[in-house]
């Protein structure tokens, strides 16, 4: 039996293999990437300050091959209705939902 769901719905540019706070990549798949560090298979016991992330990812954004894909308020309102629908149309159990963007 599934007693519950935890769904992490990142997009481009926002959560890389090397990301200081873990990730579940197996490789980098890009050597301009490698540079930034090594990769932190797993999330960490003991999770790295905001200024570190905050850091690592000022360091890496030129680095991207593409422009980071950041959700708009219209993007979260667009998610979260489309979540409700499905929620209604196949009856689901939902006791919590956050659908958060990086500012």
């Amino acid at each position: 039996m599934i007693a519950g769901c935890h769904l992490i719905w990142t997009a481009y540019g926002t959560w890389l293999p090397n990301d200081p706070r873990g990730s579940s990549s197996h490789e980098i798949r890009s050597p301009i990437l490698e540079e930034l560090g090594t990769i932190h298979l797993g999330r960490r016991t003991i999770q790295p300050c905001s200024k570190v992330i905050r850091e690592f990812y000022e360091e890496a954004e030129p680095k991207l091959k593409h422009e980071v894909m950041r959700r708009t308020d219209e993007d979260v309102q667009l998610i979260a209705a489309s979540f409700a629908d499905t929620i209604r149309i196949h009856r689901y159990t939902c006791y919590g939902c956050a659908i958060m963007r990086k500012k």
